[in-house]
């Protein structure tokens, strides 16, 4: 298994990867704004440095796959920023972020990822890519869990400044890093089952689908409450 060590800061103009480049810039952009967008964007830069890291490793058709998908998943997150700017309607899935501007960087951080991989992530997938595509590259997906977990661990390493978070370790006797792991993989799990049904069963996808927004609520809740 292969091990990135995770660092969290902005690559320079001049160092940044041959990946992805301007997704990279248009987040590095977006994190200099003073909006709620910004803390999410510092986030997803180096999510996407860390994917690059990643697809570096795969064979060439798991390597684009993984930029073709990311290619229209990271602009579901430039809509959401242009919808605010704008003073426009933001699509449910983001609508909880945007719609307090007081909330500290950890809870942007955690409501972001609810609403970008537990929300966004199928819709792109379905939009980007066929049933059978959708099947070939399902295990590719899953595989990348074991770099994001360590990419987790470093967001939850910088959490011990909340006090409500070190009370929540404390209380479930540190197992809360690994419940945050696992809950990671099954937000992405579920997207992928979510973006097959939409093709080998439309009427069940949209059930879920709307049960999904309730899930999502919690989880925007349990945000609100315990990371402060």
């Amino acid at each position: 298994m292969v091990t990135y060590t995770i660092t969290f800061f902005f690559f320079t103009a001049s160092a940044q990867p041959k990946y992805n480049a301007a997704l990279l810039d248009t987040l590095q952009q977006i994190a200099k704004v003073n909006t709620p967008a910004k803390y999410f964007a510092r986030l997803y830069y180096n999510a996407i440095a860390v994917t690059n890291n990643y697809a570096a490793t795969q064979p060439d058709n798991v390597r684009k796959f993984i930029f073709g998908f990311e290619s229209l998943f990271a602009p579901t997150f430039f809509r959401s920023y242009r919808d605010f700017i704008n003073h426009q309607p933001q699509v449910f899935s983001w609508q909880r972020y945007y719609a307090d501007t007081g909330l500290n960087e950890l809870q942007y951080q955690f409501m972001g990822m609810n609403a970008h991989i537990n929300g966004d992530m199928w819709l792109a997938l379905k939009d980007k890519y066929c049933y059978d595509t959708l099947k070939t590259y399902q295990q590719s997906l899953l595989q990348f869990q074991n770099t994001l977990n360590n990419f987790f661990d470093s967001i939850y390493a910088a959490s011990g400044k909340y006090k409500k978070i070190k009370r929540l370790h404390t209380l479930t006797l540190g197992a809360d890093k690994m419940i945050g792991r696992q809950m990671i993989l099954h937000w992405r799990k579920r997207q992928e089952r979510l973006a097959l049904l939409f093709y080998s069963n439309p009427e069940k996808c949209a059930r879920k689908a709307k049960r999904l927004k309730k899930r999502m609520a919690h989880y925007d809740s349990f945000a609100l409450h315990w990371i402060r």
